[in-house]
């Protein structure tokens, strides 16, 4: 059998992606709702997980995070063409693949808390499962390299051949709370079985239609140069409104 491990590793080095591991699917600890690979790709034995750092420049910006909401696609579209690549390669090789969303879309799911966004698959636990990196306070993941400013992608392959997983240490999250002091919306807690209050995070990225009263908040929205000057960039470029200061005040690998 082909070196797989290494192959696939000098294939994503040439889509610029920064951290590949491997992980048998057997292997994953599922979240909440569990996706297994098995419902995605019938026989799947192995997932392969790639990371994109980020530009710590962008994240760092005063004047907000337009230019780390760009540099986020981009890294989507590195770990999209990594993956598509050795797809293709591992099916010349008579192993299927298969490329979950990195990103957007996602699904929708009622839970006591309220309405939750889960994606097709929970890469951030395909990557634990490799020794990428661990679940952090900020419930993103955080690597050694890169701390949290990596996006993350997988892909689920029937192959099964030989590789090797970093041993991690436990203590990578240091647990220094910068990031739930951070938060705007207070949606962080690490002593909460789900450290994220998901409703709470995502609501904020509405955050350029809001204003001090609900009044003004519905004035905003109706306002047709503003909401649709808005929504129209939201359609042509992708675009869409974040929060990157869990990430941006994380020391773990910070330059």
């Amino acid at each position: 059998m082909a070196n797989f491990a290494e192959a696939i590793r000098e294939i994503a080095v040439l889509h610029d992606i920064d951290l590949v591991g491997f992980a048998r699917v057997d292997d994953i600890q599922w979240g909440y709702p569990p996706r297994p690979a098995e419902d995605l790709l019938p026989g799947a034995k192995t997932v392969v997980v790639f990371a994109a750092a980020l530009l710590q420049g962008s994240l760092d910006c005063p004047r907000g995070t337009k230019g780390a909401i760009k540099d986020s696609q981009v890294a989507y579209d590195r770990i999209q063409n990594a993956a598509a690549a050795v797809g293709r390669y591992l099916e010349r090789n008579n192993y299927l693949s298969y490329f979950p969303p990195a990103s957007m879309p996602t699904d929708a799911y009622k839970q006591k808390e309220g309405d939750r966004f889960a994606g097709e698959f929970s890469h951030r636990q395909a990557a634990i499962a490799a020794g990428v990196g661990v679940k952090g306070w900020n419930n993103l993941l955080v690597t050694p390299e890169y701390g949290p400013r990596v996006r993350i992608g997988s892909l689920l392959t029937t192959a099964e051949f030989d590789f090797e997983i970093r041993e991690l240490p436990p203590d990578l999250c240091t647990g220094c709370g910068r990031c739930v002091e951070a938060c705007p919306v207070k949606a962080l807690d690490p002593h909460r079985e789900l450290y994220l209050d998901q409703p709470k995070c995502k609501n904020h990225y509405i955050r350029p239609f809001l204003d001090h009263t609900m009044w003004q908040t519905l004035k905003n929205v109706l306002k047709v140069d503003f909401f649709f000057f808005t929504a129209l960039q939201m359609l042509l470029e992708g675009y869409y409104f974040s929060c990157a200061e869990c990430q941006r005040v994380c020391p773990v690998g910070k330059k």
